[in-house]
């Protein structure tokens, strides 16, 4: 009797974490929204509070940035007529209501 072993390669060249279109969009607008809290304080305040880079709160809103474009990168991505747009969708509106009313706070 005679068996085969079938073996399957699995290749990670193509799927990098550089190549996740949704996940690099993300990232890129809460870098973009955290570096304009830094220009927008140094413009206000005539000095560069670096605190700004990482902290949270304020305007642009980094929380709201980011699931934005995590939801338009999906949609764009998988179809705006799927589950997981609209999972992505939900969740930028949760997280959008939710900066806003803190802001409103304060």
């Amino acid at each position: 009797m005679k068996t085969s072993a079938t073996t399957t390669t699995v290749s990670f060249g193509t799927s990098s974490i550089l190549t996740n279109y949704p996940l690099m969009s993300a990232l890129i607008a809460f870098a973009l929204a955290q570096s304009t809290k830094l220009f927008t304080s140094w413009y206000k305040e005539r000095r560069w509070d670096l605190k700004q880079l990482v902290g949270s709160g304020g305007m642009p809103s980094s929380h709201s940035a980011t699931v934005t474009a995590l939801a338009v990168a999906v949609g764009l991505q998988e179809g705006f007529g799927g589950a997981l747009f609209a999972c992505a969708l939900v969740l930028a509106c949760v997280v959008s209501s939710l900066s806003l009313s803190i802001m409103c706070h304060y």
